[in-house]
């Protein structure tokens, strides 16, 4: 049983990332973790048809397979999930820093965005997964909420895509309107208005905090947005609201700007999670020493702000005093400026703004002396904090002079503001940042015992991260240590098993949270036929990057020493970046032909395009003479592979497309098998048809469905479910004894004999022929055993038929 959680006290952004998860993990059941309130409570009722809501509570823990959170990483925040951490597989998709509370996360994706919704988003967007409209809607309303309808500081251009991108599947903003404005409550006015009456304004640094705090009985939800209301009145860079509410007392922080509040709860309390913008905490203090902690922490508070020195443009250009205002505006034009200042000795008279020399221009004014058009100087000295530079810019026409000693020596503008100095870190730093907390953990474990080692992560796992998502399978070429004795300590370190592979110079461990580590010497291969194991033989990293198979798979990221390096020696950055298909080499195909299915499947997970110089390698290795020698058994993996992605439709379609289905394995799909597939995939997200459904219809599309199991290495019920399936047998029992994903492919395949199958066909029982004049004893047992081999020989059909061959055979055997 797969689950999919968000934090306790659900917001829309969490509840709407928890729909659209659904995709990525097809037939997995949503959890609500904690109460529900105010507008969520609506908001739960209202997509109640679409969530499938279901209690923690009637969770059984047992049962749980895997668990993929969503909108946080703090293990605290997940209810009764937290008992299965390092037990099952986790996967993360969050947009929160991860902390020390951190979930050690197999998989997922962790990306600095305005909302958890915009990293599911962004994900099926790439993937070509479009969600229905009604979890379309609630993805929209989960980033409208957390982005502050795109006003928050936090909001990035990707959470307008990933909007727009929700607003084309079909989410309709004037349903999703009511829930991200709603209304306050009575209770929650009333909150507001005691909020107000107990306001502090605190100076932290160069900004503005207001502390403030309500008392209520009993408990008031959806207090949150209240923070945003008194910011907005206080016109404050951070807000502190403080809440006793019965037995319960909480604190509620909200940033704009340079207060990391998620850090100052930390530091003063001891606790507390969230992110730099939003925190939360309980707390067992009083609220007024819990005031009085604050307020001392927030005047001490320097925030490390940049200075205008640092960011103004230095040694600004002035205009003398006696232009006209034709003149003025000539040398404004010519500079290429929107505004100047006017200088007369040194001393500064104002600031002239082009757009009100043009006007005066139009106005016939040309002429006019241009110092009767200016604004008043707004003077900062050069140490003061960019921030209190922004409220000035308000007030002096965009433009604050920067002065020391009383002498300008540089100006600011908007643009000043905007532009950024602050450097992205670097490719190579921001891949390892992607990585989930668990394979963070495997890494600095490896660093830890093997200090003179390098050890670069490699192949898939850089791809995705790259993408922005990490699977739970880890690929590590380490050098300077054999690979078994590093699985070996990594075991030691973090438990679970290690298991080596000598002949290829690899070795793989297990972790208890379902993580996949796969750990190996730099090597080369050669093959010495197509499909055949490769030959083995140490080599260097390059080379070892080169027996891969394609461009994208091919890069490394050297984890240590450091500093972190991005290593792409063939291309694959380009072609990731085109979302582009392409092998390191055109005999790739031909030495191992199950890279062609590899290579599909992964085109049509991650949408990617195969081009001129993939797709002649391509039909080059179909050629009957390379397949011949071609592993059956790895080929087999690679289909039944493809029959567990989030979506074997368009797998299987590109497998047509560039005829696999037919030359690699025989088989020769109709309309009706196609129709059957997209029957199959129309239940999801909600459902998920087992694989092997996939499997018994491709068994039946095949000119000999035994051939084709015997060739490929397949059980033999998929020969007899093929047969089943091309001539659909009379006897429901026929259908439903060959297992739950034969009935999924019958049905698929024949959707109109649904009520025929779940009718129960009556048989002949003992007391029928009791009915009949029998007596009780060992002939009756004898009758129904007979009367049950003819059914299975097909002799018999219905109960009438039953009860006429009983009446014969009671004239052969007797009545007693």
């Amino acid at each position: 049983m797969k689950v999919i959680v968000g934090h306790e006290n659900l917001d829309l952004d969490a509840l709407g990332a928890m729909a659209l998860a659904r995709y990525l993990h097809p037939g997995a059941v949503l959890v609500q973790v904690g109460g529900l309130e105010g507008r969520m409570r609506e908001a739960v009722n209202l997509y109640a048809d679409h969530l499938g809501l279901l209690p923690a509570e009637k969770v059984p823990l047992s049962e749980v397979t895997e668990v993929v959170v969503v909108d946080t990483q703090q293990r605290g925040r997940i209810g009764p999930f937290a008992e299965l951490v390092g037990k099952v597989p986790f996967v993360v998709y969050d947009h929160h820093p991860p902390d020390e509370d951190a979930i050690p996360a197999a998989a997922g994706v962790v990306r600095p965005v305005g909302a958890a919704t915009t990293v599911v988003a962004e994900l099926l967007a790439e993937r070509g997964l479009v969600p229905k409209p009604p979890e379309a809607e609630l993805g929209y309303a989960g980033i409208l909420e957390d982005t502050g309808r795109f006003t928050y500081p936090g909001t990035t251009a990707s959470d307008h895509r990933a909007a727009a991108w929700l607003l084309e599947a079909g989410a309709d903003p004037g349903r999703v309107r009511p829930l991200v404005e709603g209304r306050l409550a009575p209770e929650a006015k009333e909150v507001l208005e005691e909020l107000l009456a107990t306001a502090q304004v605190v100076r932290a640094g160069p900004y503005r905090a207001v502390i403030a705090e309500a008392k209520k009985e009993d408990y008031v939800p959806a207090l949150a947005p209240l923070a945003h209301t008194v910011a907005d009145l206080f016109d404050a860079d951070a807000v502190f609201l403080l809440f006793r509410l019965g037995d319960q007392r909480l604190v509620i922080a909200r940033s704009r700007r340079g207060i990391d509040v998620e850090r100052v709860l930390k530091t003063v309390l001891g606790r507390g999670g969230g992110h730099p913008r939003a925190a939360f905490a309980r707390v067992e203090l009083p609220l007024g020493e819990v005031r009085e902690r604050l307020a001392r922490a927030l005047v001490a508070f320097t925030g490390g702000e940049p200075t205008l020195a640092e960011r103004m443009t230095p040694s600004p250009e002035g205009l003398p005093p006696d232009l006209t205002v034709e003149e003025a505006l000539a040398r404004m034009k010519k500079r290429g400026y929107g505004g100047m200042p006017v200088l007369e000795g040194g001393r500064v008279l104002g600031v002239l703004r082009r757009r009100d020399l043009e006007k005066a221009a139009m106005l016939g004014l040309g002429q006019a002396p241009a110092k009767g058009f200016l604004h008043p100087p707004v003077l900062l000295p050069k140490d003061a904090p960019v921030s209190l530079a922004e409220r000035a810019l308000k007030e002096g026409a965009g433009r604050v002079l920067v002065t020391d000693g009383g002498r300008v020596v540089g100006i600011f503008t908007r643009t000043d503001l905007y532009q950024r100095e602050e450097e992205a870190p670097g490719l190579a730093e921001e891949v390892l940042a992607r990585l989930p907390a668990g394979a963070r953990r495997v890494l600095e474990a490896l660093k830890a015992r093997f200090p003179k080692a390098a050890i670069y992560l490699v192949g898939g796992a850089v791809r995705d991260a790259l993408l922005g998502e990490v699977g739970p399978d880890l690929d590590l070429v380490i050098e300077g240590v054999p690979a078994a004795e590093a699985a070996r300590a990594l075991a030691e370190a973090l438990g679970g098993e290690a298991e080596a592979f000598p002949a290829f110079a690899t070795a793989r461990v297990r972790l208890p949270g379902g993580m996949r580590v796969d750990l190996a010497n730099p090597r080369e291969e050669r093959y010495p036929w197509p499909g055949a194991l490769p030959e083995v033989r140490p080599s260097t990293l390059e080379r070892d990057l080169r027996r891969r198979d394609f461009t994208v798979n091919a890069m490394a990221l050297r984890v240590h020493p450091e500093p972190p390096l991005l290593l792409d020696p063939y291309g694959g950055l380009s072609d990731l970046k085109a979302r582009r298909l392409k092998p390191l080499s055109p005999v790739a195909f031909a030495e191992d032909p199950s890279r062609i299915l590899r290579g599909l499947r992964l085109a049509a997970r991650l949408g990617f395009t195969l081009g001129p110089e993939t797709r002649e390698p391509i039909a080059a290795a179909l050629e009957p003479e390379v397949l011949k020698t071609a592993s059956k058994s790895r080929l087999k993996d690679e289909l039944l592979l493809a029959l567990e992605e989030p979506s074997p439709q368009k797998a299987l379609t590109l497998f047509d497309r560039f005829g696999v289905l037919e030359k690699v394995f025989g088989l020769k799909p109709d309309e009706g098998f196609w129709q059957a597939v997209r029957r199959l995939e129309a239940g999801r997200p909600e459902t998920l048809p087992p694989p092997e459904a996939y499997l018994y219809l491709l068994a039946a599309t095949a000119p000999d469905p035994e051939v084709f199991v015997r060739t490929f290495g397949l059980s033999k019920v998929y020969a007899e479910g093929a047969r089943r399936l091309r001539e659909p047998p009379d006897d429901p029992e026929r259908v439903r004894e060959l297992g739950e994903a034969f009935v999924w492919a019958f049905l698929a395949r024949y959707p109109e004999r649904e009520n025929w199958l779940s009718r129960k066909e009556r048989r002949l029982r003992g007391r029928d022929l009791l009915a009949l004049g029998m007596q009780p004893g060992p002939a009756v047992g004898k009758i129904l055993r007979e009367v049950a081999a003819a059914r299975k020989r097909g002799e018999v059909h219905s109960f009438e038929e039953e009860l006429m061959l009983a009446r014969k055979l009671m004239e052969a055997y007797g009545s007693s």
